[in-house]
């Protein structure tokens, strides 16, 4: 007979607990999260504490460097921030003026720790002054627009004539509201806010899940003729 290692006692029952409770977060329906869950993933996760070079967005994150540096961008409202990884590569590439935002307390209290340089403020986006006190000739999101219902309500806070740069994915999951089978779904939802809009794309792993990557010029909040599209899942497998 094969020898099986039950363990220590507590241990398994530390086990149990862990997976019913997680299982008790997965359960919830798919959709907006509040700080609160995204303070226990990132607990539970080392990843959102570890050096950006080690981040599955690193090659992401390095476009967007790149494309910040050579637009000679000079201030920056992050929304969004999370744990200040991005904000410290920004910082290495030679970023002076940054403003992090996100209401993820553990995150924010990591990023001050992580870019001491940055101001990082623990706020809600819809609820924060930052659109209108902040110095910024840029606005960038990722990992921000696909976790919430009011997508297009926080791209009108933005002052007209800023330079804005996000992402949003083509794959679902647990705390995105939406995603976007292509492109042209992307152009659809967002291309009437800005001039000068393009999106582009970049493959994240061999099984087609993308990041699309938005560009453009914010227009003035009169001039946002938004067509209303759905923000239904779009199931994909990836």
């Amino acid at each position: 007979m094969a020898f099986v290692d039950w363990g220590d006692p507590m241990r398994r029952l530390k086990r149990v607990l862990k997976r019913l409770l997680g299982r008790t977060q997965d359960e919830q329906p798919w959709g907006e999260r509040d700080s609160l869950w995204y303070d226990r993933a990132f607990e539970q996760n080392q990843h959102w504490r570890e050096h950006y070079t080690k981040s599955s967005y690193y090659f992401l994150w390095t476009v967007i460097a790149d494309r910040l540096v050579r637009r000679g961008v000079g201030s920056i409202l992050d929304i969004g921030c999370g744990s200040g990884q991005l904000a410290q590569l920004l910082s290495d590439k030679g970023i002076r003026q940054y403003c992090g935002l996100d209401f993820s307390e553990k995150r924010i209290a990591q990023a001050r720790l992580v870019c001491p340089d940055f101001e990082f403020r623990n706020e809600d986006a819809f609820k924060s002054d930052a659109f209108d006190v902040c110095d910024y000739d840029c606005l960038l999101t990722t990992e921000f627009l696909e976790h919430v219902e009011s997508d297009i309500e926080a791209i009108r806070r933005v002052k007209p004539g800023v330079y804005f740069i996000g992402t949003v994915p083509n794959f679902p999951w647990k705390s995105h509201v939406r995603h976007f089978a292509d492109a042209d779904a992307v152009q659809d939802r967002y291309g009437d806010l800005f001039t000068d809009f393009s999106v582009d794309f970049f493959y994240g792993n061999d099984r087609g899940k993308t990041f699309f990557l938005l560009e453009g010029i914010v227009r003035p909040a009169a001039e946002n003729a938004v067509r209303e599209t759905s923000a239904e899942p779009i199931r994909l497998v990836t």
